[in-house]
């Protein structure tokens, strides 16, 4: 179905363009659904020349080396892009974008996203500040494979998480909004799937709770702070 104006509104992105120019991008956008676990887009594909926004729920994005090991390099959320050779590149889909729970995406033709970019320019700066800072995580992400041990990328994936996509105040502590199950920190961090559920039951234990599916409450930063202080010197 076709996105309203006032549904683009509530898109960051476009909370910068003038009404008029909503109306006009509303008859060459997209809303798609798609169920949980359903992948949207595979790696090596060819986009269709348009802007990719999660919409509503949560998204996966995995890719797969050349000998065959898949790691998810993030995970997005509501009002997040994605997909950026559709509108700058060669259109092919460097990895794997799936759904962690029904989800919908906008999608906005990129020939009428750009009529209206060249109406509010900033539109093109907001764009390119997201995929800046995606250039920038992934490479303080590399820097950590690297350099830093296991059990400090992962205390940084939580902290991370905790930081950019919201905590919820308990009586045990800050619980994270986003799930992290074993697996996808595994994978987040390149280590095994045992180093994951050994390094969370032990090493961190007594800093954060964890709960079946995910659920991660960290009950003392300054403990967390401090094992990283403590490994990462």
């Amino acid at each position: 179905m076709k996105a309203t104006a006032s549904q683009l509104e509530q898109i960051s992105l476009f909370q910068a363009i003038s009404a008029d120019w909503l109306d006009f991008l509303a008859p060459y956008t997209e809303i798609c659904h798609y169920r949980e676990a359903e992948i949207i887009v595979h790696e090596g594909e060819i986009f269709a020349p348009r802007l990719h926004v999660v919409f509503s729920g949560r998204v996966l994005v995995k890719k797969l080396s050349v000998s065959g090991k898949e790691t998810v390099l993030r995970q997005l959320s509501s009002g997040e892009m994605f997909a950026a050779p559709a509108l700058f590149g060669d259109q092919v889909s460097p990895a794997t974008v799936l759904t962690l729970e029904p989800s919908a995406v906008l999608f906005v033709q990129k020939a009428a996203l750009f009529e209206a970019i060249r109406a509010t320019p900033r539109v093109a700066l907001q764009i390119l500040n997201c995929f800046s800072q995606r250039v920038q995580a992934m490479d303080k992400t590399i820097h950590g494979l690297v350099s830093e041990c296991a059990i400090v990328r992962l205390i940084r994936l939580i902290q991370y998480m905790a930081e950019h996509r919201g905590v919820e105040t308990t009586t045990s502590g800050v619980q994270l909004k986003t799930r992290l199950p074993y697996q996808q920190m595994a994978r987040m961090v390149g280590i095994s799937y045992e180093e994951c559920i050994r390094l969370v039951n032990k090493e961190i234990k007594p800093a954060i709770d964890y709960a079946r599916g995910g659920v991660i409450t960290i009950r003392d930063t300054a403990m967390l702070n401090s094992i990283v202080t403590t490994y990462g010197s």
